[in-house]
């Protein structure tokens, strides 16, 4: 007769017999192992009488009985439940582990666990004596999924342990599996997405020239890319004032971080502050329910390039100066103060020191504002890295064997660029459209710079510009009369002149005939 002392439990030792997923008889283990040793009915104890060999074979009977009754139950649950021996070979293996690993599990009993676990945690289980629960494993190293390790002890000694999956079945576990790998591919290529779009894309390498004047930019950029202090970057339109500061975040010791750009120009001002600050929930009509982080709050540890300055609003200027000076920001919407960390990069083609006068520009932001400041020289200034920028131009087109002849390049040099860079990518763009062979030559150049040469070449020395002048003014005329025809259509008015949108928004931001109501004008 079993004493208290055979029971045995998972861990504890305890001496309750009800059967329970972390507790069994030693009893009712030692019998399983009997019945798997296919122990013979002739293997009875010798001169017996009658009555003892009946007693011998119904206790044989019982125990075939207990361990297939134990066998059907664990065929059954909803786990899948494998025994070990203290030396990790598989004793039994139910059918629901069986499936999972795709074997027959009778060919299991006696295999090595690490046959279908190679780095199993078993050993250390046993080892340790100590349940480890909700442990991530996998099958082959392959799908991974949870189980249970539950060292099986008889007293203070342990005999086997228990491997059990925490799934309700394996059409379950598939689909769960299935849903998390489509998960964690949907969140790597979020983060690939996120990382792009908040991430700096130019180096110092990418800011084309050899020009006296762009390489004392470049100078100065990379010492100020070893401090934390504002930068303000000045220059004209097109001229790279956004490369200089991604250039400068690649530089930095904040390059691991964000790198978060907003256009302040591009923004309508009554959203501007809720664009760089973040809104509360519920902070005015329209707001997302969950609220939104700012884009200052998006660039903790990181740089904050703030494109067109100028055109921050005054109310949006002297909270970023708070922002500034106290490291901490506020919610539209919310008083807790968010505490942030972040170097700041402004840049504007306007005059600020003239806003200042003008009430448009706070003083005490300039001059924060202004401790470091990189002038971008704008192209007419640096007209001999123009063949070099026309090489990376079409190198970046992949048009590798297209030349310029030496016509269109002494023109190309020659005109004065008012649209500097930018304006000579799009020109070289448009000439490789137009071009038939591999060359680009003086017909497949715009007819304004065409004409522009002209004009110059019949004028006498140094009255260029004053031809220029008169361009612009002319340029100015057509748009002002285009515009109030088309009541301030910006589309239709594009249409009408036959250029781009963009292009059109450009040359009237040129000349600062955004604001304008040309409804009064008619």
């Amino acid at each position: 007769m079993k004493t208290d002392s055979d029971k045995f439990d998972v861990e504890t030792g305890s001496t309750d017999s009800h059967l329970h997923p972390a507790k069994f008889h030693s009893s009712a283990i030692d019998q399983l192992n009997n019945c798997r040793t296919n122990v013979p009915e002739s293997e009875e104890p010798v001169n017996l009488d009658s009555d003892a060999k009946k007693n011998w074979a119904d206790k044989i009977s019982d125990l075939k009985y207990l361990a297939n009754s134990l066998e059907l139950i664990l065929n059954n649950v909803y786990s899948g439940i494998i025994f070990c021996d203290r030396d990790c070979n598989i004793i039994f293996m139910n059918q629901v582990y069986a499936e999972l690993l795709g074997v027959d599990r009778k060919e299991t009993v006696g295999k090595s666990i690490n046959e279908f676990f190679p780095d199993s945690r078993l050993p250390l289980a046993l080892r340790s004596g100590k349940a480890e629960l909700g442990q991530q494993c996998s099958l082959r190293g392959e799908i991974p999924f949870l189980v249970n390790r539950l060292p099986i002890k008889k007293g203070n000694k342990t005999i086997g342990i228990i491997l059990q999956s925490i799934f309700k079945d394996y059409a379950s576990f598939k689909e769960l599996v299935a849903r998390l790998n489509l998960l964690e591919t949907k969140v790597k290529s979020y983060k690939r997405e996120l990382n792009s779009l908040l991430s700096a894309r130019y180096s110092f390498d990418d800011i084309v020239g050899e020009s006296q004047t762009i390489r004392e930019a470049r100078t100065i950029c990379a010492k100020y890319a070893n401090t934390d202090a504002p930068i303000l970057i000045l220059g004209a339109t097109g001229t790279g004032k956004e490369l200089f500061a991604h250039a400068i975040h690649t530089t930095s010791k904040r390059v691991a971080a964000p790198f978060v750009c907003v256009n302040c120009a591009a923004i309508p001002k009554d959203l501007l502050e809720s664009e760089l600050f973040g809104y509360a929930p519920g902070a005015f009509t329209g707001a997302h329910q969950k609220g939104k982080a700012g884009k200052i709050e998006m660039a903790h540890r990181g740089t904050l390039f703030l494109d067109e300055m100028g055109d921050l609003p005054l109310n949006a200027q002297a909270k970023l100066l708070r922002v500034l000076e106290n490291k901490t920001m506020e919610k539209v919407g919310d008083l807790k103060p968010i505490a942030v960390d972040f170097r700041l990069i402004a840049a504007t083609n306007k005059d600020l020191k003239d806003m200042i006068g003008r009430n448009e520009f706070r003083e005490e932001l300039f001059y924060r504002l202004n401790t470091m400041t990189i002038s971008v020289p704008p192209l007419s200034q640096r007209r001999e890295d123009i063949p070099l920028l026309l090489t990376h131009f079409l190198h970046a087109m992949g048009k590798l064997k297209i030349r310029c002849t030496a016509g269109a390049m002494d023109i190309l040099k020659k005109y004065p660029w008012p649209g500097n860079v930018r304006e000579l990518k799009n020109v070289i763009e448009r000439a490789v459209s137009l071009i038939d062979g591999n060359e680009i030559d003086v017909e497949h150049l715009p007819s304004e710079i065409m004409i522009l040469q002209s004009d110059i070449r019949q004028t006498p020395d140094g009255t260029g510009k004053l031809l220029s002048k008169e361009l612009f003014r002319c340029e100015h005329h057509i748009l002002i009369e285009a515009l109030k025809m088309s009541r301030g259509n910006m589309s239709r008015t594009a249409r009408f002149l036959g250029v781009s949108r963009s292009a059109f928004y450009e040359k009237c931001k040129k000349h600062n005939l955004l604001s304008r109501n040309w409804n009064s004008d008619r």
